[in-house]
């Protein structure tokens, strides 16, 4: 439960402290005394935003304090953290400056603004006139189904397969993706490789082949050359043979003569030896040279292959390409796991489903089972609430695929008259049915809620006479289970037992300031009166007063 609230420097707010009752707490007063302006203070400690307009003395800065007492199991199922430490009472502190700057603390501990607020918002619940319009959200209406069918156990074993789930749906559509890419680097690999083997670089010796092809492709020149050359050595008539034999031929003669003579004539006779034999390396050449265009062919294409090769793979030699060549062959070949992984991951998603369809219907048969009551339940309330011709009935139908909270489509239908089928209460319920209807959701889920402070906003505008006074008795009922503080311009509410807070404005010199202040019985009871009637109240309407206190 809210202990106490104590707020400095918010608004017109000086400075008030108010301390609550555990059960029923009633705050009333003039229109734009600040009634409101409590809850936008209290709104600082649930992690609402704020600047430096909110302050009342703006070289001062704002305080808003709030302190709860809750038992030690509900303690104990806080969110908890290192940096800050949980005790009895639990003391909430928000703080804005002058400069806009906001701090948050937990028992005196500074804390996260995010750590505050996940606290704060577990012990308190703020509805107002406004919040009755979620009621009408799909997404309402479906937590008021799982709250009230207490279906937590199969909202939580459906929540995890559904992860299950999903997680095996994006796994596959994942290595579908790679399988896709994988193909694409296959054709990719498979050409490259088809490229390389086009030749036997294995058996290419590229310098002997370039060697080949400038001897073949100049043959003509190359034997035109070496048939002036064996002219020159030993065919013409004046060839260098020739013409040694004639100069040997001398010497030989004079040999005798001189030894140097005899020296040089020999050196003659190697020299002529020299000659024969370069003349028949000439023969040989010219019989290995044939003039051959295919073959000329062959090695153009063969080494034009090689180097595109090796300028498309930056490589600097065949043995490169031949380690190029053997590692895209080897991950050509190598066996890919992805296709059966992909057959592996669609038997565990096709087994995922069918379980997720189990606990799905298990969801759907729980949610199913207490359509009936809950309808009942809401209608009697809501004839308490002078819809005395309320239908409410609720309508699951399947979605086209599963979602987190499961496979169902969940209407609350609704209508206020006979004879009219229940409908979307979007479309039929007016701003007084929804009013009413919302109360009536939150009273028939008091029980359910794990939240100690529910706080009350105005529900009951539009509302008055005997109607109010069941509203109020109403959330009587819900006080018994849940601390409740309901601002009231209704004399009916502010007449239910339990404390009465009055705010009121007062104007100084300089400004107006908001005070609030416990009643009295007496004060109570006056003040009762006035809301019956006018200021000053009339006899009849304190003698009202008193009846409705029970005084």
């Amino acid at each position: 439960m809210l202990q106490s609230l104590y707020i400095r420097n918010y608004a017109i707010i000086d400075e008030v402290s108010l301390d609550f009752d555990a059960g029923f707490n009633v705050i009333t007063g003039e229109t734009g005394a600040g009634k409101s302006i409590l809850l936008g203070a209290l709104g600082l400690i649930l992690g609402n935003r704020a600047d430096t307009k909110v302050l009342y003395h703006q070289d001062q800065k704002c305080i808003v304090e709030a302190v709860f007492k809750v038992d030690k199991a509900f303690l104990s199922s806080l969110p908890s953290s290192d940096d800050y430490d949980l005790e009895n009472p639990i003391k909430l502190r928000r703080e804005i400056n002058n400069s806009g700057k906001s701090r948050a603390f937990i028992s005196d501990t500074p804390v996260r603004l995010s750590d505050l607020k996940a606290v704060a918002t577990r012990l308190v619940d703020i509805h107002n006139q406004f919040d009755t319009l979620s009621i009408t959200t799909q997404e309402y209406q479906r937590q008021v189904i799982d709250t009230y069918s207490n279906s937590q156990k199969q909202q939580d074993t459906y929540r995890k397969q559904y992860q299950i789930y999903t997680g095996l749906k994006q796994k596959l559509k994942e290595l579908k993706a790679r399988q896709s890419k994988g193909k694409q680097d296959q054709e990719y690999l498979l050409f490259q490789l088809a490229e390389l083997e086009k030749i036997p670089l294995d058996d290419i010796d590229k310098e002997a082949l370039e060697n080949e092809y400038q001897t073949l492709n100049n043959s003509e020149e190359i034997q035109m050359a070496i048939s002036h050359l064996q002219n020159e050595l030993t065919e013409d008539e004046h060839s260098v043979e020739s013409r040694l034999f004639e100069i040997s031929r001398q010497l030989s003669q004079l040999a005798a003569y001189s030894k140097p003579l005899s020296q040089l004539s020999e050196d003659i006779e190697r020299i002529i030896e020299d000659v024969q034999s370069a003349e028949r390396s000439a023969s040989s050449i010219i019989d290995q040279i044939d003039s051959d265009p295919e073959r000329v062919m062959e090695l153009k294409e063969t080494l034009d292959h090689v180097n595109m090769l090796e300028s498309k793979h930056h490589t600097a030699d065949i043995s490169e390409l031949i380690r190029l060549r053997d590692d895209i062959a080897e991950q050509t070949s190598s066996t890919s796991d992805l296709a059966s992984l992909i057959t592996k991951t669609e038997s565990e998603l096709e087994a995922a489903k069918k379980e997720l369809w189990t606990r799905a219907d298990a969801l759907t048969a729980k949610r199913q089972a207490c359509g009936d009551k809950l309808s009942k339940n809401i209608e009697a309330t809501l004839k308490q609430l002078a819809i005395s011709n309320a239908q409410i009935q609720l309508k699951v139908t399947e979605l086209p695929d599963f979602e987190e909270h499961g496979i169902d489509h969940i209407d609350i239908l609704f209508s206020s008259n006979k004879g009219i089928a229940p409908q979307s209460i979007e479309g039929v319920a007016s701003g007084g049915e929804l009013s009413r209807l919302a109360l009536s959701v939150k009273a028939l889920l008091a029980g359910h809620f794990e939240i100690p402070t529910l706080i009350f906003d105005e529900i009951d505008t539009g509302i008055s006479g005997a109607v109010a006074l069941q509203l109020g008795h109403i959330l009587s009922d819900m006080s018994d289970k849940h601390q409740i503080i309901c601002i009231t311009h209704s004399p009916q509410v502010a007449s239910i037992q339990g404390k009465h807070f009055f705010i009121h404005k007062r104007d100084t010199a300089e400004r107006t300031i908001t005070h609030v202040h416990e009643l009295s019985t007496e004060e109570r009871m006056a003040e009762v009166a006035k809301m019956l009637s006018t200021d000053p109240p009339t006899a009849a309407a304190l003698e009202n007063a008193r009846e409705l206190l029970g005084a």
